[in-house]
């Protein structure tokens, strides 16, 4: 009996010891980038980072870095990343830090530093910003074929990296778009969300605030329901398309390279036109409060609404206050097509329904943008992305 004994011990314990060894524990995670500094001359250059891991990392660019074009965003395990470096048009030399970062935490960073361009001119205390608007699509309204968000959302990606937004408005952004936008976005831009669906203003259906993170800082961010009592959610848009929530949000940007400030505000239109009248005169009254200091401001959104001149049509109560971009760029100075709602099959767009609406006399648009750029001959949403180049003068 002893003996059955000692041996069933002595084969459990070998079971715990094979059962040990076979455990093996995860690697420690490793990064490492060469080489750690950059010295890249004025021109327009390409310039190649070796980052060596044994985990999957991101990039990030630290403040001013729109210059410097990182080829990916993120990567595993051994990598090289290509960045594209674009011409010094100053005098004065300038530096960004890209860093790549793994899940637990460990970076590796690379500085560029780009010589200053003896032909160039003075840093600009007046810079030009593209201010824009992009309804994305709501991702559950398309189930099958080539729109089905699962595939749409590379081309929306991608039609968002090529605008170059450095702010910007966005309407009809599901749940799962607003995960989908913060992670492979994140690098680019910092979103603030609006559902006016929930009183505490999270959730679905929702509309926001797009900025670059390395350019701009945040502050005063509001929402609203475009009602008589704005605080409170409410049912304002009611109609045969059915019964909606609507409302705005609203923030206060600082531009870092230049410190200019100003106020942004986005919408998304009531669908029932009547409803839209009704709504349309809370937006000049919000701009009043949450911009008490009169900065330079901007309205953008798709407000549902076409440009119509007749006495109380929503696009006259809105230009009332703020001036129209589109129409004070002459033909030359706009680009793209006018429409800029295509329903997914009108490359020139249908109508005019988004808008860069501004107000400020220190603000001087220089050109009009609405991208009707298609991916593969598809759409990247049943809107086109509209942006205005706009120069803050002193």
């Amino acid at each position: 009996m002893r003996r059955r004994v000692i041996i069933l011990a002595l084969t459990l314990l070998a079971g715990v010891l094979t059962g040990s060894c076979q455990e093996k524990e995860e690697p420690e995670e490793e990064i490492s980038a060469s080489p750690g500094v950059i010295e890249a001359k004025a021109e327009i250059a390409s310039y190649h980072i070796e980052v060596r891991s044994n985990a999957k990392w991101t990039v990030s660019l630290s403040s001013e870095a729109g210059w410097a074009e990182p080829d990916r965003l993120s990567g595993h395990d051994d990598a090289s990343v290509t960045v594209r470096v674009l011409e010094n048009p100053w005098k004065d030399p300038r530096s960004v830090i890209i860093s790549f970062t793994t899940a637990a935490g460990k970076t590796a960073a690379v500085e560029i530093r780009q010589e200053g361009n003896a032909q160039g001119g003075d840093t600009p205390d007046e810079p030009v910003l593209k201010i824009g608007s992009y309804n994305l699509r709501m991702s559950n309204l398309d189930t099958s074929g080539d729109y089905t968000w699962s595939i749409r959302k590379e081309r929306l990606k991608q039609s968002l990296i090529d605008c170059k937004f450095d702010a910007f408005g966005i309407q009809e952004v599901s749940s799962d778009a607003q995960a989908w936008l913060n992670s492979e976005l994140s690098n680019y831009y910092t979103f603030k969300y609006f559902s006016p669906y929930n009183q505490s203003g999270t959730g679905d259906r929702a509309q926001g605030i797009g900025f670059r993170k390395d350019a701009f800082t945040l502050s005063d961010w509001h929402f609203f329901w475009a009602t008589d009592t704005p605080q409170i959610m409410s049912v304002n848009d009611v109609g045969s398309s059915g019964s909606f929530k609507r409302g705005g949000c609203c923030c206060i940007l600082t531009h870092k390279a230049s410190g200019r400030k100003f106020f942004l505000m986005n919408n998304h239109g009531c669908l029932d036109g009547e409803s839209n009248k009704k709504s349309a005169p809370h937006y000049e009254k919000m701009e009043k409060l949450y911009n008490p200091d009169k900065l330079p401001s901007f309205f953008v959104g798709d407000m549902n609404a076409g440009t119509s001149s007749d006495a109380g049509s929503v696009y006259m109560t809105y230009t009332s206050y703020w001036k129209d971009a589109y129409v004070v760029l002459d033909a030359t100075k706009r680009m793209g097509c006018a429409g800029t709602y295509n329903g997914y099959a009108n490359p020139t767009g249908k109508s005019r329904i988004d808008f860069v609406f501004y107000r400020g006399d220190k603000l001087e648009p220089q050109l009009y943008t609405c991208s009707n750029k298609l991916y593969n001959g598809l759409y990247a949403s049943d809107h086109f992305p509209i942006f205005v180049e706009m120069k803050f003068l002193k």
